[in-house]
């Protein structure tokens, strides 16, 4: 029988937990984001020998449902009214309506890993909420909107005389968009941003609360809620003039620059060298960073140990990708400026480097495990790496191991 119990979930139940069916463990390891316990649960671990590694600890009682979501949840004043007290957790996005004061009457609590999203009056009312992310009110009365809300012409014919509020952005460039029409229904606006056509500043800005962020783009541009590829395809599907709200990629041939008029980019771009002033020569505004894109030459890769040589680099001027490999090391006669063009890792474990390249090896790795100098005693070699992962598999052999989404105790 196994000596030891690992659980490795998301959402560990430990509230009805029994300390007479785990006490033949030695030890009781708990990896979990979020543990539910009660009274009663803590009185049974703490006969126990348990260790928890938990993000949140969270107390509700025993028998209360627990009602889970992975990604977006809402609640309506249509939906039915639960006859039994219940905890509510959610992963992703919590929308809380107006009027649904009798569906959380019996909501004992909640607990949010995403955002939350309720009406002012609602909110005052919750208790035992915890939310790991951003909490947004909306006005009561108020009408949401999506995050990134595009009013047109054909939401100007169908607008009421009432508050539209969005928790992120509006999108007023449509040409044909009637603010007088708006203006006569009685319709205003409220969201942290509103991205404006410059034609339409003077009809649409007096409907817009004063807290709002504007940004002003030029007339006919297109605003992108995506990431792109700066090639032709994308300028005949556009138009010249593109607000980006994601990361832009400049293709290896050079991007589309030819008659470009605007280019503001809420992200980062993406441009080789060669073409990294062509682009600046037509950004307007870019929020993140212009990184360099990496070589694409030939690829290394699912192996337990590679050595980077300088005959290597040499032999791939257009660069070398490696990937995937439990171990790296590179050579110490490699310039530093070669290793920045032409190398790149990618989701390996270790790499190994004098200390004279460290920051330049560091510049070019991604998802590494770690960057260090390369040691002299068998913990630091090969074969040290190997024992070490063999001794953890021979520790495992008398431990039961339960990975689960949600597991109850």
């Amino acid at each position: 029988m196994a000596k030891k119990l690992m659980v490795n979930c998301a959402i560990c139940d430990a509230r009805n937990m029994q300390a007479e069916n785990y006490t033949h463990y030695e030890t009781i390891t708990i990896h979990s984001a979020t543990l539910l316990t009660s009274p009663a649960g803590k009185a049974a671990m703490s006969q126990l020998p348990v260790v928890l590694d938990c993000a949140n600890v969270v107390e509700v009682a025993g028998d209360a449902n627990l009602r889970t979501f992975n990604g977006s949840h809402e609640i309506h004043s249509r939906d039915s009214i639960s006859q039994s007290n219940y905890y509510l957790m959610v992963n992703g996005v919590l929308t809380i309506h107006p009027g649904t004061q009798k569906q959380l009457a019996s909501c004992v609590g909640i607990s949010v890993n995403g955002s939350l999203t309720c009406p002012e009056s609602i909110y005052a009312t919750l208790s035992n909420v915890t939310v790991n992310g951003s909490t947004t009110c909306y006005p009561d009365g108020a009408i949401v909107l999506k995050r990134n809300a595009v009013i047109d012409k054909l939401f100007a014919r169908r607008a009421k005389h009432s508050l539209y509020w969005s928790a992120k952005r509006m999108i007023m460039v449509d040409p044909q968009l009637d603010g007088a029409a708006l203006r006569s229904k009685g319709a205003s606006f409220c969201a942290q941003e509103v991205i404006l056509a410059q034609s339409k500043v003077e009809e649409l800005v007096d409907l817009i609360e004063e807290q709002t962020q504007l940004i002003i783009v030029p007339d006919h541009t297109a605003v992108v809620l995506d990431d792109i590829t700066l090639d032709d395809s994308t300028l005949e599907r556009y138009g010249k003039k593109l607000y980006v709200i994601g990361d832009v990629t400049v293709p290896e041939q050079g991007g589309a620059w030819t008659g470009l008029e605007y280019l503001n980019v809420q992200g980062d771009i993406t441009v080789s060298q060669e073409h990294k002033e062509a682009l600046l020569s037509v950004l307007t505004e870019v929020s993140g960073e212009v990184k360099l894109a990496r070589p694409k030459g030939a690829v290394l890769e699912n192996k337990p140990y590679v050595k980077i040589t300088k005959w290597m680099l040499e032999q791939q001027p257009t660069g070398l990708q490696v990937r995937d490999c439990a171990m790296v090391q590179i050579a110490d006669d490699i310039p530093k400026q070669w290793i920045v063009e032409r190398l790149h890792i990618v989701d390996c474990a270790i790499v190994k480097c004098s200390e004279a390249l460290e920051d330049a090896v560091t510049m070019i790795c991604e998802d590494v495990g770690s960057i260090g100098p390369v040691g002299g005693g068998e913990d630091q070699s090969i074969g040290g790496t190997i024992n070490a992962v063999l001794g953890g598999i021979h520790g495992l052999l008398d431990t039961k191991v339960i990975n689960a989404a949600q597991y109850m105790l």
